[in-house]
């Protein structure tokens, strides 16, 4: 009712503007022109995207235009406070009124567009005004006039069923075009690689499934975030296959998986046992993040464009009591003391477009950071964070994932009692056309609000 109620209120007409607003449009677009969509930076698709990620109150937005999010976070104002709102307002009317849906017919370029402005429609819902500024507006006239225009151009470049589960596997075409390893170099563990069986349903890595179908998603905090995406764990020991499924099995029969939570006298709460049993140096995990769209019927579907690609490889595993005992207060220190190498691969619209598979991140690398992150727009205009105050990428991997071995896989959770014992399935059982991640990830994202209330807007624009 709910839903019901807001989309009949939100839903609107889009209203003719003045003809001088494409003009403006180019004028504003001509500050930070990209050429995302097209060689020509005019272009309507370019224009638009530019007016997402490329921020001109935080000018070294420009210099990760293609970054996997846009740079909106928990109390950003941008796109809601003037002029941004003016300006994405009078773009989303170009495309609604000029059709600009028909610009663009190639299904991947679609799907991407689809995908942030999606990024964007479940930001304005989520977004809180900012606490430490007293008088801070909701600004829930203008989240209305962006979630009516959103969804409606979200309709219009949505694909087929088909469509979808004909777009590209771009983890693939990275493995084909041979630039990075397929394997972990321990003598060279600068080199990124990608394991051409990481997919693989009965290769080596072994994926940890959610309890049943519509159960919590595997992990949990990712999803809970980029509800848009499915996050998929994988393991690998060093014995594969058959040594990780033999792992987990010890890992489910060990008699107290949960104690006491310390710092709780009451001892109310439980957490996982710092003294589980241990898996052996040289293993793996990877979070594969997988794109999800809405298709031209109003159904969530899985698709097989890989969004990110996380990699912890553990070079060596301390004990729980040495590692606590000793641990670095440096981050450098920190780092090394995980016994861990980190790496990354993410999705580019570039690579993407042009066929060429994912992007390895530099150790040097370095983005805004998007999850659980404090926005770089927090506090005053003199307080915003540009570009090269964050660190490195590959250095802020271990803020979640300090622990030694198995305690650092925060997704442990799952493989312990009272949940299911992960086991290998017969061959032939396991449909990878069909798995769990898809059912679960999915089911998640269908009993959110944000998804209720874009369905909405759908129905009704088909109404009418």
């Amino acid at each position: 009712m709910r839903t019901l109620i807001g989309t009949l209120l939100l839903v609107s007409c889009w209203l003719a503007l003045p003809d001088s607003f494409r003009a403006s449009s180019r004028a504003d677009a001509s500050e930070a022109a990209v050429t995302i969509y097209d060689p020509n930076p005019e272009h309507l698709w370019n224009r638009l995207h530019a007016a997402i990620f490329v921020r001109p109150d935080i000018p070294t937005t420009a210099e990760v235009s293609d970054a996997l999010d846009p740079p909106l976070w928990l109390n950003t104002r941008y796109l809601l406070a003037q002029p941004s709102h003016d300006r994405i307002l009078r773009l989303l009317d170009e495309f609604l009124q000029t059709h600009g849906e028909r610009l663009i017919r190639d299904p991947v370029k679609r799907a991407i567009l689809q995908r942030d402005l999606w990024a964007v429609f479940d930001w304005s819902i989520t977004r809180e005004p900012d606490q430490q500024h007293s008088g801070e507006l909701a600004y829930e006239k203008e989240r209305m006039e962006l979630q009516s225009r959103l969804s409606e151009v979200m309709r219009r470049v949505a694909l087929t069923p088909a469509e979808i589960r004909s777009l590209p596997s771009n983890y693939a075409q990275a493995v084909s075009a041979g630039q990075y390893g397929k394997d972990y170099d321990p003598d060279h563990p600068d080199r990124p690689f990608l394991p051409p069986n990481l997919l693989d349903p009965r290769g080596p890595w072994v994926q940890i499934l959610p309890n049943e179908a519509g159960g919590e998603p595997v992990a949990g905090e990712h999803t809970a975030q980029f509800s848009r995406s499915s996050f998929l764990v994988f393991m690998r020991l060093p014995g594969g296959r058959k040594a990780t499924f033999d792992y987990l099995q010890t890992l489910w029969n060990f008699p107290q998986p949960w104690i006491p939570r310390p710092d709780d006298p009451r001892h109310g709460q439980i957490v996982e046992n710092p003294d589980l049993p241990q898996f052996p140096a040289g293993t793996m995990v990877a979070l594969v993040r997988q794109m999800i769209l809405p298709d031209n019927q109003g159904n969530l579907a899985p698709t097989p464009i890989t969004e990110s690609v996380q990699f912890r490889v553990y070079r060596s595993i301390r004990a729980a009591s040495a590692a606590g005992a000793t641990f670095p207060s440096s981050d450098e220190g920190a780092i090394r003391a995980t016994g861990q190498d980190f790496y990354e691969f993410t999705m580019t619209r570039a690579l993407l477009f042009a066929g060429k598979g994912l992007k390895a991140l530099g150790p040097d690398e370095k983005e805004f950071t998007m999850f659980q992150a404090f926005g770089a727009d927090e506090g005053s205009r003199v307080q915003y964070v540009p570009l090269e105050k964050y660190p490195p990428v590959l250095k802020t991997c271990f803020e979640c994932h300090r622990g030694q071995g198995i305690n650092s896989v925060n997704s442990r959770t799952h493989v312990l009692k009272p949940n299911w014992l992960q086991y290998d399935s017969a061959p032939g059982a396991y449909d990878p056309g069909h798995a769990w991640w898809e059912v679960t990830d999915i089911s998640a994202k269908q009993i959110r609000y944000d998804w209720g209330l874009l369905s909405g807007y759908w129905k009704a624009a088909s109404a009418h």
